[in-house]
C-alpha cells in the first residue's frame, strides 16, 4: 500500500509539471530578434539607389527641387516621376490651389506640397533622405536637441496629441520633425504657411 501511495504521489507531481507547474530550470527564455522583411529591405535599397545622387536636404530644398519652384521644374529635376492626385477633372482644377505630388516607385517616402503654383513643402516618411547632419526618420529627439539646442521649438501635434512636433527655423525655412516615443517617425521642410499645415493641404 505504501508503494502504491508513493507511486501515486510521483504521478501527481509529474502531472502538475505537465500542466504548467514551475519548470525545474528557471533560466530566462531567449527570444530571437525579429528577422527583417526581405521585401522591405529590397524596397529601401531600391529607393536609396534611385536617390543616390541627391545629397542632403537643406533649407533650399532637396534633390534639385528648390522651395518656390514650379511643379513642372520640380518634376524635371527629380530623378523619378512625380504623380499628382486630383478628385476634380483637370479642366476644373484651380492651378493655384493646394495639391500634392507623390514620388512613384522605387521612391515611396517623399511628397511635395504645391500651393500658389509653387513647391512650398517637402515631406519625408522613409529613412533615405537626411539633413546634412544626418537627421531624419529614426533620429532621436536628443540628437536634434544636441544639434540645435535652444533654437528648437516643441508643440503637440494638432491631430495627434501624443506626437510632438519639434521645429527648427533656418532663415525663412522651417524643419519639422514629428516625434513618436522620442524618435522621428516623419519630417518635413518648407515655408509658412504650408509647413505648419497639420493635414498637408489643410
Amino acid at each position: 500500500m505504501k508503494q502504491a501511495s508513493s507511486l501515486l504521489c510521483a504521478l501527481m507531481a509529474l502531472l502538475a509539471a505537465a500542466c504548467g507547474g514551475e519548470p525545474a530550470n528557471n533560466a530566462p527564455v531567449e527570444t530571437l530578434p525579429e528577422t527583417p522583411d526581405p521585401a522591405h529591405l529590397e524596397s529601401e535599397a531600391a529607393e536609396r539607389a534611385a536617390l543616390a545622387g541627391c545629397g542632403a536636404v537643406t533649407a533650399e530644398g532637396y534633390c534639385g527641387i528648390q522651395l518656390g519652384a514650379t511643379p513642372e521644374a520640380a518634376a524635371a529635376a527629380f530623378p523619378v516621376e512625380l504623380e499628382r492626385y486630383d478628385v476634380a477633372p483637370p479642366a476644373d482644377v484651380d492651378p493655384l490651389r493646394c495639391f500634392e505630388l507623390f514620388a512613384i516607385e522605387p521612391v515611396t517616402g517623399i511628397s511635395l506640397l504645391v500651393e500658389g503654383g509653387a513647391v512650398r513643402r517637402i515631406d519625408f516618411i522613409s529613412g533615405t533622405a537626411r539633413t546634412a547632419d544626418g537627421l531624419g526618420v529614426g533620429s532621436t529627439a536628443a540628437a536634434i536637441r544636441a544639434k540645435f539646442g535652444a533654437a528648437t521649438s516643441e508643440n503637440p501635434n494638432p491631430l495627434e496629441p501624443e506626437i510632438t512636433d519639434v521645429g527648427v527655423m533656418q532663415g525663412e525655412t522651417k524643419f519639422v520633425f514629428e516625434m513618436e516615443d522620442n524618435v522621428v517617425r516623419s519630417w518635413r521642410v518648407g515655408v509658412a504657411p504650408a509647413i505648419d499645415y497639420p493635414a498637408h493641404c489643410g
